[in-house]
């Protein structure tokens, strides 16, 4: 029993230096990168198009920002065997819904050849790594389109968190916040809450047993009845820190922000068309629907 006990202040201990973390929940990772590439593929409704992660990283921030573009079109050159020296990128935006899409045209072995890009969300941290070196990591998610093709993009809406949905599944202890992207607290809520329904659950075996003996008049019935006593503490202790941590975790799930996700529909009769336009930064095009 005691085993038990100090089994469950440890596991308690450590699960309240994980809820106390400051900006714990500002470290959640967007769920489109810790899903991965593969699995926002199969949210696609169109498939003229693939979902691609870029990671670039830096000390400056700046420097990650102005060199954004250099993933997208390293990609495109390795994908198609792009000429480097050919290859451009122009702006094009939606006359309707200001949205933007980027054109990357090339020339690859065939002759002259084009991608569509649209950036669909983006996402960067400051991290603070064991070998003392810092910087900030800078994830992108773009929708880049099959070669030569004039692509039908989905929808995508950005959702910055989905608390009324983890606090549903935050019924099963845990769930709210693996659902959330937050892995270390989900997994310790789910795991004290599990060390706390068997404690309990073997504390009342053991206390009706030692009860039983002690209302026998078994020899030592005393000492019985006092380990039925130390027992029925010890299940009433870990059932009120059951309920509280249930009810801790619920409201955690409701409350604090997760990391973004994206949701995909599927897109209302949209098809692109291109015209030229002039701006103050040179030729740009524009689609209209």
């Amino acid at each position: 029993m005691s085993k038990i006990l100090k089994a469950a202040a440890v596991l308690v201990t450590l699960l309240t230096c994980a809820f106390s973390a400051p900006d714990a929940a500002a470290a959640i990772k967007p769920q489109w990168i810790r899903q991965g590439e593969e699995a926002m593929n199969r949210k696609r409704i169109n498939e003229n198009y693939t979902f691609k992660v870029f990671h670039t990283w830096n000390p400056d921030l700046t420097l990650l920002r102005e060199r954004r573009f250099d993933p997208l079109m390293t990609y495109v050159r390795e994908q198609y065997g792009a000429d480097p020296q050919s290859m451009k990128i122009d702006t094009i935006e939606s006359v309707e819904t200001d949205e933007v899409t980027y054109r990357i045209s090339f020339k690859d072995a065939t002759g002259d050849a084009v991608v569509y890009a649209k950036k669909v969300d983006e996402y960067c941290a400051f991290e603070d790594f064991e070998t003392n070196e810092y910087g900030f990591e800078y994830y992108q998610l773009y929708a880049v389109s099959d070669k030569n093709i004039l692509p039908v993009f989905d929808n995508f809406i950005i959702r910055d968190n989905a608390n009324s949905t983890a606090a549903l599944l935050s019924i099963v202890p845990g769930v709210g916040q693996l659902y959330k992207g937050d892995t270390f607290k989900g997994c310790g809520i789910l795991g004290t809450e599990i060390l706390m329904a068997a404690g309990s659950v073997v504390s009342h075996i053991k206390y009706r047993e030692y009860q039983d003996k002690a209302d026998q008049g078994v020899p030592f019935a005393d000492s019985w009845h006092s380990k039925a006593t130390s027992c029925k503490v010890a299940r009433n202790v870990m059932a009120g820190a059951f309920a509280g941590v249930w009810i801790y975790n619920i409201l955690d799930a409701a409350v604090l922000p997760g990391g973004s996700r994206v949701i995909v529909k599927r897109p209302e009769g949209q098809k692109l068309t291109i015209a030229p336009s002039s701006t103050s930064a040179g030729v740009a095009l524009t689609y209209r629907f």
